[in-house]
């Protein structure tokens, strides 16, 4: 006598796709790193000819100073990029990488690669322009990652608020990838940047570059794309 009752299988789940490597990303922090090395081996006449050329600085943005270094090819107005690739030192350079792989990750996931080096060029631009609209007759030199590193945070904040970063951490004798909650490292972050404006003693900072560039990533992030 058949079973009245056939044998159903449960229908099983297909596994969720692995993350596509975030090739964008690593490109964009090991095009950071190239730059300060070929930077970091010119002599110092080499190295103030670059920054002078290649910098933002207001004055010369505005066109009330003549450019110190002419660039053929290069007009001011191509500073709020070409600055985003210049570092005023080593420390300068990991704190902008370190965020860009944290953040970055994070947002080429959930957005794709595209969106990312456009967030990322596009907060640095504005908040360069916003940093040298503040003091437009300074002559001093705009340089760094930074705006771009903080359009990628809030990019995150927009993108997945309870998402994970996943950075290394000791344990077992070697270092492991660790998940962590974005949102509170974000927070992390953003203590350091008050605490550096309470402590710059007068160090050119551009606080204002960081917070423009935060805003703005977070308003251009938008939502995941249709292939993330």
């Amino acid at each position: 006598m058949p079973d009245p009752i056939p044998f159903r299988p449960r229908p099983q789940t297909p596994p969720e796709p692995a993350p596509r490597p975030p090739v964008a990303t690593v490109l964009l922090s090991a095009a950071l790193c190239g730059v300060y090395i070929w930077q970091a081996g010119l002599d110092a006449y080499g190295d103030m000819a670059v920054i002078h050329g290649f910098a933002l600085i207001p004055a010369e943005l505005f066109g009330l100073r003549a450019r110190a270094v002419p660039i053929d090819g290069v007009p001011s107005v191509a500073t709020l990029v070409t600055a985003q690739f210049l570092h005023g030192g080593l420390m300068h350079l990991i704190g902008n990488v370190v965020a860009v792989l944290l953040a970055g990750i994070l947002v080429e996931r959930k957005a794709g690669a595209i969106r990312l080096l456009g967030v990322f060029l596009l907060s640095g631009i504005a908040g360069l322009a916003v940093e040298a609209a503040a003091g437009p007759g300074s002559t001093a030199p705009i340089l760094g990652a930074s705006a771009g590193a903080a359009g990628l945070m809030g990019g995150v904040l927009r993108l997945d608020p309870r998402g994970q970063i996943r950075i290394p951490w000791p344990g077992g004798g070697r270092p492991r990838l660790r998940s962590f909650p974005a949102v509170p490292l974000i927070g992390v972050w953003l203590i350091a940047q008050v605490a550096g404006l309470a402590f710059a003693a007068g160090e050119p900072i551009a606080f204002l570059a960081h917070g423009t560039g935060f805003v703005m990533g977070a308003l251009l992030a938008g939502g995941r794309s249709p292939s993330a």
